[in-house]
């Protein structure tokens, strides 16, 4: 006898389906040597400047084409995450958006003051595609690891997700 998935089910494997996807297309990519606008410092970078030897990047990628809620709650879950963190983990935020709106959307965040916020226009991983905020980690040789799309509407899959990185990167 198959039991057939009731509804919540059928999402939850549908969502672990699609995050476990992610992780096979991304996983493991190098990043290019990015150009990035320092926001608050308004110079310019390479992102190889942000890794150091001991330190792995946590990535908050944002833009003004995703969902506005969506990307409110991924600032503020990768905030909320990082209070107390024990990793030597180091939290980044990629921001896209044009002149007016990004100054709009740091009105909106002023709790994004104090953290490392890069104007990046052009990521170059096929996650970018799924046109939703998300996460992931950088290692000092430029290899992604544990890309993430965090689910407004599924905050415990984002917190397993964190406790299993943070462990990771302890």
């Amino acid at each position: 006898v198959v039991k057939t998935p009731n509804n919540n089910e059928s999402t939850a494997i549908d969502r672990y389906q699609s995050s476990y996807i992610d992780l096979l297309e991304n996983d493991g990519l190098v990043m290019p040597n990015l150009e990035l606008l320092d926001v608050s410092a308004k110079s310019k970078k390479l992102l190889t400047e942000l890794c150091d030897d001991d330190s792995i990047l946590f990535i908050c990628r944002v833009s003004q084409f995703h969902c506005q809620d969506c990307s409110s709650y991924v600032l503020e879950k990768a905030i909320k995450m990082f209070e107390g963190n024990s990793t030597n983990m180091k939290l980044v935020f990629f921001c896209d958006y044009e002149y007016r709106s990004l100054k709009i959307f740091l009105d909106k965040h002023p709790n994004l003051i104090g953290f490392e916020v890069y104007q990046v226009p052009i990521v170059n991983l096929p996650i970018e595609a799924r046109t939703y905020p998300y996460f992931f980690t950088l290692s000092n040789n430029m290899v992604v690891h544990d890309i993430f799309l965090p689910d407004i509407d599924d905050p415990i899959r984002t917190d397993i997700y964190w406790n299993s990185i943070s462990q990771k990167w302890r």
